[in-house]
């Protein structure tokens, strides 16, 4: 299996990223992802301003999966996620 590190940077009103981030561990469940490590690094200030923010909250996760397509479709609905400013993905 391969592990993937992801980066959210979430909008920063509490109830829109303790939200998202619900909405994000459902969806890790829906693709058949297994969630290893989870952390929210709380709101920062962003580098430059990004769509009229200047704060974004941090939540970093870890996850394993070996069907690729599925995750692939997963980052797609990310782009088009208003609540998700920016995301980064890595492969461990």
């Amino acid at each position: 299996m391969r592990q993937y590190e992801y980066l959210y940077i979430l909008d920063p009103q509490e109830e829109n990223w303790v939200k998202t981030i619900e909405e994000l561990k459902s969806a890790y469940e829906k693709i058949g992802v297994r969630l290893i490590k989870e952390e929210e690094m709380g709101k920062r200030r962003l580098a430059y301003e990004i769509d009229k923010k200047t704060d974004g909250f941090y939540y970093l996760t870890v996850i394993e999966t070996e069907d690729l397509p599925k995750l692939q479709e997963f980052e797609k609905d990310l782009k088009l996620n208003p609540l998700v400013i920016r995301f980064m993905k890595v492969r461990k």
